[in-house]
């Protein structure tokens, strides 16, 4: 049986990752948070359609503890390890006036870089104390964001955990390719949050995008299943992201171009 884990699968892109490896005949296990309720009616939806889904509620502050619950509640529902897991869960915090830098910093860690860190290590551990019979392809997707390659300066905590977490592909897939392959994607800004509505970021993407479109959340749930479907990908980090990451009007230093 294919089983897909996704944290933060309740809500926004998490749930659009969930509905499509449902609709692809994985069982789905939804992590959440405080979101009960769309996790209930998500499950719910998914069995009215004839396929296996349950949800855990979890706080994850703990990283080691947080991935050992979820693996605990996964073979507890379903009798076996994720197939796939999709790490979707994340901090997504501005930086407040008066607030020291590094006690953000350190916050956002936890969640964004830790606790990926500590599930690829705890699932590897499992795997490999699995008998041969029971080895199949296994596969984790981390999430970065496309603010890894548009650097600047805003939301300095939250994008310094993302280049943690984007450093650490190569490493979690050297030490862990005997048990699992590690794959990240790096979403577009395809969410309103902080106050801004949907409609007001689609049309910031569409003016200052080079390609003028906006990145599509069926394109990054997709990416996720690909990545799980795809046995020889490792170590990869897909941008899906519109072209967002690049700068309109961007020219090198000292090159004259026509207006």
């Amino acid at each position: 049986m294919a089983i897909a884990l996704v944290t933060g699968g309740a809500k926004r892109l998490g749930r659009a990752v969930v509905e499509k490896f449902a609709s692809s005949g994985y069982a789905c296990l939804v992590h959440a948070h405080a979101s009960e309720q769309d996790a209930r009616e998500l499950c719910q939806s998914i069995v009215d359609a004839g396929g296996k889904a349950s949800y855990f509620l979890h706080k994850i502050t703990d990283p080691d503890a947080a991935a050992n619950a979820l693996l605990d509640e996964c073979q507890r529902v379903f009798g076996a390890l994720p197939t796939a897991s999709v790490l979707s869960a994340a901090s997504y915090d501005m930086d407040p006036p008066g607030v020291r830098l590094e006690s953000l910093v350190a916050s956002q860690l936890a969640l964004n870089f830790l606790f990926p860190a500590a599930y690829c290590a705890a699932i590897a551990g499992r795997v490999a104390g699995l008998s041969e019979p029971q080895r199949v392809d296994r596969s984790v997707t981390l999430f970065t964001d496309y603010k890894v390659a548009k650097v600047n300066g805003d939301m300095y905590a939250y994008s310094l955990s993302k280049h943690a977490l984007e450093g650490s592909i190569p490493y979690l897939t050297a030490a862990f390719a005997k048990q699992i392959r590690v794959n990240a994607i790096a979403p577009g800004p395809v969410l309103a949050a902080h106050g801004m509505t949907q409609k007001q970021l689609e049309e910031i993407v569409v003016r200052s995008n080079i390609s003028g479109q906006t990145p599509l959340m069926e394109d990054i749930a997709a990416s996720a299943l690909f990545l799980a479907s795809t046995r020889s990908l490792y170590g990869q980090h897909l941008f899906v992201d519109a072209a967002a990451r690049f700068e309109m009007g961007a020219h090198e230093f000292g090159v004259k171009h026509n207006a």
